[in-house]
């Protein structure tokens, strides 16, 4: 019997994880667990591929982390698991993400979902943080009902990773088990005040992500062919914006976000993207494996380079005036040294569309103030992911999610005494 082209890659893949599976030395102290933020059981994991046993694999991953399809796509391995593998010192680390991704894929949701009885818990939010929060809560027996704003659960990894970077399939593999677990969602169902929450639940959990985009503050930001990262990112993954064919693109930024989205406008077709960022390549906190995609595409990078001008007429975009920069002796909170516009520098580049990335905050529930140990100022009210700590990966926000849920239940256990 002839073997599909699907089934003969299928088996190749089924061999090449076992193969790199077998490349484990199974550390008795295993620095990739420690190093990775939801503590994934990493050698039980491989061990279990090496035996043939991927429902177990599965469900070790899993149980670590709820959005381990998303993660398995999209977590910069290079700075966690993967960074701090023995295996390294010999040759090269083993691809952890690959494989758990692998495994994610491979496995069977069923319906793990436990008689709630406890009391009941409110989460505002169904991004990463909220999901590993809500997992956790109902599996220690709480009634969880999950609030967003959105029309889809997910969040951010849901509305703006772009699609080449992180599939469709991989997002619904997550939300159907955390469906499975019979946690209420209620979408589209914005909260304004999360204290009256308290009213209905035992506890509330604000969970809702960084919703502002910072602007640039330049003359001209305002224009129509201007536009924010996260409204160009939603708008190209929803298929909104379908091609920017023969457009010239600017992207001011310097981050992770400000990669996808040149990355993004690059997909989409644009005839030349430029991405300014206003100090060098040292001090660009990227990823590499996020540069290197940039950089396959064939994305101009202008280093210490600060648009001060975005010049237009009639709501159309003619061009942009940028300045080259100089970096101060001293440094800013962030350890970075300071920028500063070198005078005479400027000159002038063409663009048609304008996309700024210079990083999120939250104007939501202000008046309360996150914690280092995830309670907040408002007894009852708890916080994780962005909100809580800045912007942060996905994987982080899942370990926020899972350390929260122990406060939670901490906190109503001694509450009910």
């Amino acid at each position: 019997m002839a073997i599909s082209t699907a089934e003969n890659k299928s088996i190749i893949r089924s061999d090449w994880v076992k193969t790199e599976a077998m490349r484990c030395l199974s550390c008795f102290d295993p620095p990739c667990q420690k190093a990775c933020p939801a503590s994934i059981p990493i050698p039980e994991f491989i061990y279990s591929i090496k035996s043939g046993n991927l429902r177990h694999a599965a469900k070790v991953v899993r149980e670590a982390n709820p959005v381990v399809a998303i993660c398995g796509a999209v977590c910069p391995e290079e700075i966690f698991c993967q960074s701090a593998c023995t295996r390294s010192k010999i040759d090269r680390a083993i691809n952890i993400r690959e494989l758990h991704g692998f495994v994610s894929r491979s496995e069977t949701i069923s319906d793990n979902r436990t008689e709630p009885g406890a009391g009941k818990i409110a989460i505002i939010g169904a991004g990463p943080a909220g999901l590993s929060a809500a997992t956790k809560l109902a599996d220690a027996g709480y009634k969880i009902t999950i609030f967003d704003k959105r029309s889809h659960i997910g969040g951010v990894p849901n509305s703006s990773i772009p699609k080449f970077r992180l599939s469709d399939e991989a997002i619904a593999l997550d939300i159907s088990y955390v469906e499975n677990l019979g946690i209420e969602i209620k979408l589209n169902n914005a909260i304004d005040d999360p204290s009256t929450l308290l009213n209905d639940f035992h506890a509330v959990l604000i969970a809702a992500g960084l919703n502002l985009n910072r602007r640039p503050d330049i003359k001209g930001e305002m224009l129509p062919e201007v536009i924010d990262a996260i409204t160009f990112l939603e708008q190209a993954r929803s298929g909104k914006i379908k091609e920017l064919n023969d457009k010239r693109v600017a992207v001011i930024g310097g981050g992770n976000v400000s990669l996808d989205v040149a990355a993004t406008a690059a997909s989409l077709g644009a005839s030349e993207t430029r991405l300014y960022y206003r100090r060098g390549p040292a001090e660009m906190k990227v990823w590499h494996s996020e540069l290197a995609e940039v950089q396959k595409r064939g994305i101009i990078i202008e280093y210490l380079t600060a648009p001060v001008e975005i010049m237009g007429e009639g709501g159309e975009i003619e061009a942009v005036q940028c300045a080259r920069v100089e970096l101060d002796s001293r440094c800013d909170s962030s350890g970075r040294r300071i920028p500063r516009l070198i005078r005479g520098s400027e000159f002038m580049t063409h663009a048609d569309l304008v996309i700024t990335a210079i990083g999120l905050s939250s104007d939501f529930a202000e008046d309360i103030k996150a914690n280092l140990d995830l309670s907040t100022n408002v007894p009852g009210i708890f916080a994780a992911g962005d909100w809580a700590r800045g912007e942060g990966t996905i994987v982080e926000a899942v370990r926020d999610g899972k350390r929260v849920a122990q406060s939670i239940i901490t906190y109503l256990k001694e509450k009910s005494k």
